[in-house]
């Protein structure tokens, strides 16, 4: 009976060390899946900010007031050329 006793001990020791480092895990997932989630977000509002400020910048308006601001003018038929490119 006495064998049976340490037995059952040692099993009861090891499963609840089991039972505790599952949980140790099952916090450490949690922390990283909540940390992932907040970069998914501050990332999506990035692509917001981004996406916007990419439709601000392609406005013709604006694009044309910039040119004009640095007397750009748009390239004559004489200043163009065309370039070839032969695949082999």
């Amino acid at each position: 009976m006495n064998r049976l006793n340490v037995i059952l001990l040692i099993a009861v020791l090891g499963s609840g060390l089991a039972v505790v480092n599952v949980q140790n895990q099952s916090k450490q997932y949690f922390i990283a899946l909540d940390k992932a989630q907040k970069q998914e977000i501050r990332l999506e509002q990035d692509f917001a900010r981004l996406k916007l400020e990419q439709a601000r910048l392609a406005n013709h308006k604006l694009i044309k007031v910039a040119a004009e601001k640095q007397s750009l003018q748009p390239p004559s038929a004489g200043d163009t050329f065309m370039v070839e490119r032969s695949i082999k």
